[in-house]
């Protein structure tokens, strides 16, 4: 649609199922779910506070508490090269204790190797030349001006210098928000910039680009943690039973405003007897039967049953939803 000969900044998002190959754990499935936002256009360093803190504010608005948000600069074309070869003179001598993953990074790209989770490697890079010691001053103007600007918001932050994230696109900022208690999988959300991305993927001109995603299952697992997520009750407002088919209709009519009025309600679906529609009633934990037998019928009434109490009366059909909207 031509959005790269638009000038202005734009921004976008989306929510859905993602896949990944790699091996399942606790919190990192095969198959998950991710929120991410992603902003084009603006290169300064007032979108990425703009960005990070929408990611604050997102998981606060849940109550999670004890979120660490972690940033750091991975720099940029420029000043990235004096980095590698200070990297790869540091890891060289320890090169075959380095795991296999590693091992490929060495040339490929040794910033990865800031980044592994293997506990030997972690060893292995204590001590290792920081990138900040290396940034160009347009990155290092960029990195203290998003500092600023989270100080000027409030927003307390960690600078982590290992903090490279496990993307090789990432230029200048990079950030994590964790919640340390998920252990290993701790981060629940994670992003950064990523200026040359689009020009690469497109061959198009230079799009500057910052974002993040936001693991759901993980975000749910903090919640868990923290004793915030809601109580889910299976229980259902009302199962209709009908036991003449040919009262069916009104039934059906009536199972379907009470569903429009917010209610959850259920029906049987085979026209089975009575005794089996019950049965399934206390299946569906139904706190409330709604009878439409052919006795009530004909006072145009239905039977409203409660099935912790086992009391029942008659009501109108006229009334059966503002009935319900007084329980």
């Amino acid at each position: 649609h031509k959005l790269s000969k638009d000038d202005a900044a734009m921004k976008f998002y989306y929510i859905g199922p993602m896949f990944r190959y790699d091996r399942p754990q606790a919190g990192r499935l095969r198959e998950f779910h991710q929120f991410g936002v992603e902003a084009l256009g603006v290169t300064g360093p007032n979108v990425d506070a703009e960005i990070i803190l929408l990611a604050v504010q997102v998981l606060q608005s849940l109550g999670l508490k004890d979120l660490k948000l972690k940033i750091n600069s991975v720099g940029c074309p420029k000043c990235r090269p004096q980095h590698r070869e200070k990297l790869q003179a540091f890891f060289k001598p320890n090169f075959d204790e380095l795991c296999k993953d590693c091992q490929g990074r060495f040339d490929r790209n040794p910033l990865r190797l800031l980044d592994c989770k293997n506990p030997h490697c972690h060893e292995l890079g204590e001590g290792a030349p920081s990138l900040e010691e290396c940034l160009c001053d347009e990155c290092k103007e960029h990195f203290e001006g998003l500092k600023q600007l989270l100080t000027a918001a409030g927003v307390e932050y960690e600078v982590d210098h290992n903090l490279v994230r496990g993307l090789d696109y990432y230029t200048k900022t990079a950030f994590e928000i964790q919640y340390a208690p998920l252990g290993a999988q701790s981060a629940v959300c994670g992003g950064g910039r990523y200026d040359g991305l689009v020009q690469e993927i497109s061959g198009d001109e230079a799009r500057p680009g910052i974002g993040f995603a936001m693991g759901m299952e993980r975000v749910l697992l903090a919640l868990e943690k923290q004793n915030l997520l809601p109580e889910f009750d299976e229980s259902i407002d009302a199962y209709v039973v009908c036991p003449k088919q040919e009262n069916f209709a009104l039934a059906f009519k009536t199972a379907i405003e009470l569903r429009r009025n917010g209610f959850k309600v259920e029906y049987d679906f085979n026209g089975r007897s009575m005794k089996s529609q019950m049965k399934q009633a206390n299946k569906f934990q139904a706190k409330q039967v709604l009878i439409f037998g052919e006795d009530e019928l004909s006072r145009n009434a239905v039977t409203v049953r409660n099935m912790a109490t086992s009391e029942q009366h008659e009501i109108a059909v006229n009334d059966i939803i503002s009935y319900f909207n007084t329980l």
